[in-house]
């Protein structure tokens, strides 16, 4: 009965760890699902910002190989504008509460830095509650090699009890058989409370190693569940360390609060700096000559110029600026990159579980065809 009740228990054990790893294969699979659309979108806003500063080394080299008479005229223009430019910023010096330098990213980027200081925000908090998700799996798994631990150690002291037991029913039989045999004496009732008394024992025994078993058993379990999560984790800190990092280099800022202070002293710059210009007639002539050419010429982003005419006049200036857009379109690659790695490896991992997800089959099936048709590729060389 013993042996019958010990293999109908192995037997429940068995079905509970074919669903635990059904439940596992699941969460695994729709976990990685999740990853993979971040990732994915992650590769759409690099390729997109990658395809825009191509666009910007694009026009440096039409600069370059321009006809004389429009080189002329271009040079010209910016010489007068960026000459109103530092006109202008003198008069307003005593009010200027950030460089010529952050005005001028703030201006090319204006439209798009209110959703840039809110998506930094979210990716600083987002990185925090990563920070505390990787505290918590870290101390967690500690946990479990703890309980473990002290799971294996009372699994010793059982099978010393066991020993106990083993050697108790020995002495029992022995020293009965002896008072039977030499004695005379009728020993079978000793006999039978003996082998009771071993028989609870070792009943007690039994459950005790099984019930330590389970314990870790379980613990393993927990601990890879634990590490499948961690690693999960791991991939969206790199993902948002990337980005944040990006944004911080872009903006040239150690904190999303630096960013919103630059563009507040920026919108009250712009406004003394916009009734400065509405009386600048010259200004507005100039820049509406420069903007002809450069039109002409089929620039991808004419209007854009007219904050780097500096860079136009100055040989030097326009060399920093196409090494800062190399730079930038180097990193963005690098972005892309790895975005194209994590989906190639979670689509991996997706395909190895997927005939364990039962009903959610046909929606995983739709994510990577969805996936599939974004054709992430490494399509611009540097």
């Amino acid at each position: 009965m013993l042996f019958k009740h010990r293999k109908k228990t192995n037997q429940q054990e068995e079905n509970t760890q074919k669903i635990i790893k059904q439940e596992s294969a699941e969460f695994q699979v729709v976990d990685a699902c999740e990853q993979m659309i971040d990732a994915a979108r992650e590769f759409e806003a690099a390729r997109e910002e990658y395809a825009q500063v191509t666009n910007y080394l694009t026009d440096i080299e039409r600069m370059e190989n321009m006809k004389d008479p429009d080189k002329k005229l271009m040079c010209d223009a910016a010489a007068s504008i960026a000459q109103l430019e530092r006109k202008r910023s003198e008069f307003l010096k005593t009010e200027n509460k950030i460089s010529d330098s952050q005005y001028v990213q703030m201006q090319e980027l204006e439209a798009e830095i209110p959703r840039a200081i809110k998506r930094l925000e979210k990716n600083e908090r987002n990185l925090d509650a990563i920070n505390r998700d990787l505290r918590f799996l870290e101390s967690e798994k500690m946990e479990l090699d703890i309980e473990k631990d002290e799971a294996v150690a009372a699994q010793k002291k059982v099978r010393i009890y066991a020993v106990f037991v083993i050697a108790f029913f020995v002495t029992v039989v022995v020293l009965c058989m002896t008072l039977r045999f030499q004695l005379d004496v009728d020993t079978t009732v000793f006999t039978f409370v003996g082998a009771i008394i071993a028989a609870f024992a070792g009943t007690f025994v039994f459950y005790s190693y099984q019930e330590q078993q389970r314990q870790i058993r379980s613990c393993n379990v927990n601990k890879n569940r634990a590490i499948v999560l961690e690693n999960r984790v791991k991939i969206k800190y790199v993902n948002v360390k990337n980005t944040i990092d990006y944004t911080y280099e872009k903006y040239h800022i150690k904190n999303s609060k630096e960013l919103i202070y630059i563009y507040e002293q920026y919108l009250l710059a712009v406004k003394e700096k916009e009734r400065f210009r509405q009386t600048n007639e010259d200004l507005e002539y100039n820049s509406k000559k420069l903007l002809r050419v450069l039109q002409t010429n089929d620039f991808y982003d004419a209007r854009v110029w007219l904050n780097y005419t500096n860079a136009i006049v100055d040989h030097r200036e326009m060399v920093e600026l196409k090494h800062e857009l190399i730079g930038r379109r180097q990193k963005l690659r690098g972005r892309m990159k790895y975005n194209i790695e994590a989906v190639t490896g979670l689509r991996r991992e997706i395909l190895s579980h997927r005939e364990q997800v039962g009903d959610k089959i046909n929606e995983i099936n739709r994510i990577l065809n969805k996936i599939a048709e974004l054709n992430m590729e490494l399509e611009y060389e540097d």
